[in-house]
């Protein structure tokens, strides 16, 4: 059995998800990430929502990553999500990752890149004002 690589975390608070991925990732990784995921904006119920993903610490991983990562924007986008807000470090790269996840996928969804944490808050701010993330980011980031 191949070990799961990498790590993620994911907080919710009304209509958003603020998911933390780090590490490299592998195709056991890619799977369960997927189905965390989808059990996670499940739970938030029906209506449109926002995903937050901060893909600052993230490895990237080889090509059988995108199969399951291509399944879940399928879904998320199959699912009512309004707007994704991506948090890099490495513009380019994690870029390249996330139009090879959506390659095939009809977006109606809205894709924002973000460089720190404060800037997608304040796009989260301004797309959901009534929301209060201090507590999410408390949880997202503890000792922060």
């Amino acid at each position: 059995m191949m070990r799961s690589h990498g790590e993620c975390s994911i907080h919710s608070a009304d209509r958003l998800l603020w998911i933390v991925v780090s590490g490299g990732i592998n195709y056991e990784f890619a799977c369960h990430y997927r189905d965390t995921v989808r059990a996670a904006a499940r739970a938030l119920g029906p209506g449109p929502w926002l995903r937050v993903t901060d893909l600052r610490h993230w490895q990237l991983g080889g090509p059988e990553v995108i199969p399951p990562l291509q399944e879940l924007m399928q879904w998320c986008e199959g699912h009512e999500l309004a707007h994704s807000i991506n948090i890099v470090s490495m513009v380019n790269l994690q870029k390249h990752m996330l139009d090879q996840m959506m390659a095939g996928v009809a977006r109606r969804s809205q894709r924002h890149l973000a460089r720190s944490v404060e800037e997608a808050s304040q796009q989260v701010q301004q797309l959901a004002p009534a929301l209060d993330l201090a507590p999410l980011l408390a949880a997202a980031y503890p000792g922060h």
